[in-house]
């Protein structure tokens, strides 16, 4: 097996590192969705409406219980 000092391989791929970050950003020129923390109201308003949503599915039948954190999804 051969023994590699970490700091060396470190400098030796920064600069290859670094360029193949920049074409990856260049690929995508606008800003990614949801980069922004949503604030608190927002976030409780998210959960509300997803806990409701799962209440619904499962009295629907589209979801099923199987135990304590299983669930069968029917895509009906």
């Amino acid at each position: 097996m051969r023994i590699v000092n970490f700091d060396q391989h470190v400098k030796k791929i920064r600069e290859k590192s670094r360029e193949y970050q920049l074409k990856q950003r260049a690929k995508q020129p606008h800003r990614s969705p949801r980069r922004r923390p949503r604030d608190a109201e927002s976030r409780r308003d998210l959960i509300k409406l997803s806990l409701k949503r799962r209440e619904q599915w499962l009295e629907d039948g589209r979801l099923e219980q199987l135990g304590p954190r299983h669930y069968r999804v029917s895509l009906k």
